[in-house]
């Protein structure tokens, strides 16, 4: 938006607001190959910003994404320690917010399926942490036994 501005000189000075954030290069569309399940997004988040009479907004910004007004942030970080909130979406793609990592998609899931998907990928995680413990206390146990 341009608004001009008349000087006592008689000069008119063009001054640019702006009413938008820029996009940064990592959330500028891209296209989808396939539309894919949930996969952690280390570049989404939100930002805030002045707007109109100084009032607080929040953006929300991913991969892929442009920055989206958020208009209900407080309420949204209430939801989403309890269940996956859907934040934005951009063509096929929707962004997930849950606990405290962002998740993004292509396969219309819905919030139960996304719960089920993140947990289901904690349990993998425990399982091969717990796997790496046991196999190091193993080899300890051996390296002590051939040393002794």
């Amino acid at each position: 938006m341009l608004l001009a501005v008349g000087a006592a000189v008689g000069v008119a000075v063009v001054v640019r607001r702006r009413s938008w954030p820029d996009t940064p290069a990592f959330a500028r569309p891209r296209p989808v190959t396939t539309p894919g399940g949930p996969e952690p997004d280390p570049n989404a988040g939100f930002f805030t910003d002045r707007g109109v009479l100084f009032r607080k907004r929040h953006f929300f910004v991913g991969t892929g994404c442009p920055p989206v007004l958020v208009a209900d942030f407080s309420s949204l970080d209430v939801l989403r320690r309890e269940q996956p909130v859907r934040i934005a979406a951009h063509g096929i793609r929707v962004w997930w917010w849950f606990g405290d990592r962002f998740y993004r998609e292509a396969a219309g899931l819905r919030a139960d399926d996304v719960r089920a998907w993140v947990d289901e990928r904690e349990r993998v995680r425990r399982a091969r942490q717990e796997r790496a413990r046991l196999l190091s206390a193993a080899e300890e146990g051996l390296r002590k036994r051939d040393n002794g």
